[in-house]
């Protein structure tokens, strides 16, 4: 029995612990990474030219609206690549279409795919090739991007002497078991990725965001560019590690209100285009290492109710008391800083419950595929062992 106690408290220690540090590291967020619409509007005498690369697969649904919004933007010096990435669907006809009615726009059409590259990937790289401008936009077809804030970001990034500008996007309300799924997940990748240290030049931090990443050409070019990491699956987090090891400058910012996405319409999207990344980044292609993974994300999340009902001891439900308004508190000063739904922050059990469903289901198709599925292409797992180049 004093056994168990010993277990009991020290398990319960790690959970206070966990929640207190969630909460430091919260305020270090909010107070570390600005937000994009503080900066201020600024007038340049010449504007450098963007080229804007929009790899799409499968984006009838989404991509003209997107695009629309994108073309009222007063920009002066634009260029927008839209690479259609063997698409199955209408959205080569609507790039196409959209080329015509805007000049600025140029279509680009893949009909094959090399070998040992993943789709989009391979659909930035020959953005890239035919691209004019002096920085770079990585940016997703589905992506919402609010007229003026390419501005505000290059002239930032031109007067701060940066080489890397990414933008987190706003995720759009959808429903609310997807709501509470989504803002648990932002709370978690926000803190595991230390984005508070990405402008800082001594840290290993890097960052990038599929929405919006704004590279300067010239530090780009002093990579291998998208060749160099051909086959890594969180392609916009590799991109920020290859520039931050060529010694680029980075920033991160906070882009509610400029740049928004519905990153996913349903628990099942959710669940199938997390596979990718789960599998590989999180799991390095382990199953054992994502039971793991979720069975110390069970027990330091559910700490506060494990305590509330199953402590053991007299002060055991004050603690875990204490501990759910502190995962409260964490909860609701992310939303607050994401734009999300403040309601979702007491519903996070119910988050973190899904997210280790989509996390085991992820390692067990890898398993079972011997890979996994992204873009309607099959990538064995052997082969995005060789070509990772940057663990997560």
């Amino acid at each position: 029995m004093i056994i168990l106690k010993v277990i009991a408290f020290i398990f319960f220690g790690c959970g206070f612990i966990y929640w207190l540090l969630q909460l430091i590291l919260t305020l270090r967020v909010i107070k570390s990474v600005p937000l994009l619409k503080n900066l201020p509007d600024m007038e340049q005498k010449e504007w450098s030219k963007v080229s804007v690369v929009i790899p799409a697969r499968n984006e009838a649904d989404t991509i003209e609206q997107a695009v629309k919004l994108r073309l009222q933007d007063d920009y002066p010096n634009l260029e927008i690549l839209m690479i259609n990435d063997r698409s199955t669907d209408q959205t080569g006809k609507i790039i196409d279409k959209l080329a015509k009615l805007d000049r600025r726009i140029k279509a680009i059409h893949i009909s094959k795919l090399p070998e040992k590259w993943l789709g989009k990937l391979y659909a930035m790289h020959q953005g890239v090739k035919q691209a004019t401008g002096d920085w770079f936009l990585f940016s997703d077809a589905d992506v919402h991007i609010k007229p003026g804030t390419i501005k505000r970001a290059v002239a930032y990034g031109e007067s701060r002497k940066l080489d890397h500008v990414a933008v987190l996007p706003e995720l759009l309300p959808t429903n609310f078991l997807l709501d509470i799924t989504l803002s648990t997940f932002v709370r978690m990748i926000c803190l595991a990725g230390r984005i508070w240290a990405v402008e800082d030049e001594k840290s290993e931090a890097a960052a990038g965001a599929g929405a919006f990443n704004l590279v300067r050409r010239i530090a780009f070019d002093k990579t291998n560019g998208f060749k160099e990491i051909k086959l890594e699956s969180a392609d916009d987090v590799a991109l920020g590690r290859m520039l931050r090891r060529s010694g680029a400058r980075q920033v991160l910012f906070n882009g509610r209100r400029y740049v928004s996405v519905c990153f996913y319409r349903s628990l099942h999207e959710m669940a199938v285009g997390s596979e990718r990344a789960t599998f590989t980044s999180m799991g390095n292609f382990s199953l054992t290492r994502l039971v793991l993974i979720s069975v110390i994300m069970f027990g330091l999340e559910m700490s506060p109710f494990l305590l509330l009902f199953g402590g053991g001891f007299s002060l055991a439900p004050l603690f875990g008391l204490i501990m759910f308004l502190i995962a409260v508190i964490v909860s609701i000063l992310m939303n607050k800083w994401a734009h999300r739904s403040l309601i979702t922050s007491f519903f996070f059990p119910i988050g973190v419950l899904i997210m280790i469903i989509m996390i085991l289901r992820a390692g067990i198709l890898g398993v079972k595929r011997g890979g996994v599925i992204w873009r309607g292409t099959f990538y064995p797992t052997e082969e995005l062992r060789q070509g990772r180049r940057f663990k997560f």
